[in-house]
């Protein structure tokens, strides 16, 4: 099963509350059931236990986190972002990332055949700095 970034992100920060606030390392033979009932009441029937341990325990385990990440975790797709409104100049904005990390905007008439990488966003990174995604058309990345 590949997980979402977000079901990614919950089991690392569920492990490490439980973690701090229990003192209950990888190695501790209450964590399983422990992690299991926290996983379950997050998740729900989502996670096939059984199946899923294995790949839930490799996320929880700094060691093996980010190879678990690079094969488990389904990559989200990005896109181009052009505005579906026009400004008053008659010109689209559209969505890119500054050297700062941030999300901003800029007009063009047309879109270009020189696309720049920074402008291929996901569309997490973009909620992330309070754009709407369904004031947009997306074009997806090939």
């Amino acid at each position: 099963m590949k997980f979402t970034e977000e079901q990614y992100q919950t089991i690392v920060e569920m492990f490490e509350k439980v973690n701090d606030e229990y003192n209950m390392g990888f190695l501790n033979p209450n964590i399983v059931t422990f992690f299991q009932d926290k996983l379950y009441k997050e998740f729900g029937n989502v996670l096939y236990f059984v199946e899923d341990w294995q790949t839930i325990t490799a996320f929880a385990n700094p060691l093996t986190r980010e190879w678990a990440h690079d094969k488990f975790v389904e990559k989200e797709k990005k896109y181009y972002w052009n505005s579906i409104k026009t400004n008053s100049s008659g010109h689209h904005s559209r969505l890119f990332k500054v050297e700062s990390g941030n999300v901003t905007s800029y007009s063009r008439a047309e879109p270009a055949d020189n696309i720049s990488e920074d402008e291929q966003l996901t569309e997490s990174e973009i909620r992330e700095w309070g754009y709407n995604p369904d004031m947009f058309d997306r074009e997806e990345v090939q």
